[in-house]
């Protein structure tokens, strides 16, 4: 029977290892989880690209959930699907690892469910915000404007990474942006930004807490702050490439 320290010792190098477990909650929590999560897929035919396919749907039924939602157990659900979603982000990669089913693709399936989900995570929020507001309520801000938030904080998470990937073809040597790209080699500023923004990583609590205590308007006007400066930091360190 497979268990998942079984996953774990095929799955994590110890290169991977050293940059991975520098975002602790994805590292620490999501990771064991996903090892779980991992196992019936074992058991079937069904690709590791497949499987990204299939964490798509969880984001589109979390932006669903988040749309209609009108009371904290409706948000909760929401906050679910994106969270299943944290999870089988890591089962397609320890699904390949395991089987070592590896396509020229792979990583592209895998970025392409990455990348849907830090948009509509961040849109998916403003939108819930608009509609169920929070403890800004007396200051008169109209609710539209988190949306508005909100689908610009997952464009300030992604548009980084899209110039990264420019750069990286431009420049012709990956091994120019591995200081931007390596986790391992992160000093503390750019370890509590990673933790904070990443929507795999402590992202997940404070949405889940934002909602928990009815913050959900300061949670998106913070990560349209947050998002925006950390945009501006890694821009900055792209560019310094020669």
């Amino acid at each position: 029977m497979i268990t998942p320290r079984d996953i774990e010792q095929k799955t994590m190098s110890p290169e991977k290892r050293n940059s991975a477990k520098n975002d602790y909650f994805a590292f620490y929590v999501g990771r064991p989880i996903s090892y779980i999560l991992t196992i019936p897929f074992l058991y079937t035919d069904i690709s590791p690209n497949t499987i990204s396919v299939i964490s798509i749907i969880p984001i589109i039924a979390g932006f669903v959930v988040m749309y209609i939602a009108n009371a904290k157990s409706e948000l909760m659900v929401g906050w679910l699907f994106f969270f299943l979603w944290n999870l089988l982000d890591g089962v397609d990669g320890n699904v390949a690892r395991y089987k070592k089913q590896f396509s020229p693709l792979g990583s592209v399936y895998d970025a392409m469910s990455g990348y849907i989900a830090m948009i509509i995570s961040f849109f998916s929020w403003g939108i819930a915000a608009c509609h169920n507001g929070g403890i800004l309520a007396s200051f008169n801000i109209p609710a539209e404007l988190y949306i508005i938030l909100g689908a610009l904080s997952g464009i300030f998470v992604i548009f980084p990474r899209f110039i990264m990937h420019k750069a990286i073809t431009t420049v012709g040597d990956e091994s120019k942006v591995a200081g931007i790209k390596d986790k391992s080699e992160y000093g503390l500023v750019k370890l509590v930004a990673l933790n904070l923004t990443s929507i795999s990583g402590f992202v997940q609590v404070f949405m889940l807490i934002a909602i928990l205590i009815n913050m959900l308007d300061l949670f998106t006007i913070g990560y349209f702050v947050l998002n925006f400066l950390v945009m501006i930091a890694s821009l900055k360190s792209i560019f310094k490439v020669k």
